[in-house]
């Protein structure tokens, strides 16, 4: 787990390093992938607007109702052979961006959980005496 502040992008890039989204990003590309990789926002921004961020992956059937945490995964741009022409674009393995494709893919990445991590909606935390806990649990 990293924690990073919304009011520093820089800690957002040491959180989830380019590196760490070339390579999740490629595992997403693939066709057969049952699997997606990126990044989980496991909490809504503090008085300092500092958030709690982890790696993770999640079964890409999965998904949240309830709103939280909030999970973004990892995608280029450009990840299957379709500018080439190729009949079987959705079959095949990624192509290599160019080095500036691959920058402008992090950046928007990073974009993209910068806003998130601001503007996500997350319940309050439940407590001692919460109404949300009083009442016939079972049994």
């Amino acid at each position: 787990m990293a924690e990073a502040n919304i009011n520093d992008r820089a800690s957002f890039e040491r959180a989830y390093d380019r590196h760490s989204f070339e390579q999740d990003a490629a595992m997403n590309a693939r066709s057969d992938t049952t699997v997606v990789h990126g990044v989980t926002i496991l909490s809504a921004p503090d008085a300092e607007g500092r958030v709690e961020l982890s790696r993770t992956s999640q079964h890409v059937g999965e998904g949240n109702p309830e709103g939280d945490p909030v999970f973004i995964a990892a995608f280029r741009l450009h990840d299957t052979a379709a500018d080439t022409a190729s009949t079987y674009a959705s079959s095949v393995e990624p192509v290599a961006p160019t080095r500036s494709d691959a920058a402008d893919d992090y950046r928007a990445f990073i974009d993209q959980l910068l806003d998130t991590a601001r503007n996500a909606q997350f319940k309050p935390d439940i407590g001692r005496g919460e109404e949300r806990l009083k009442g016939f649990h079972g049994g």
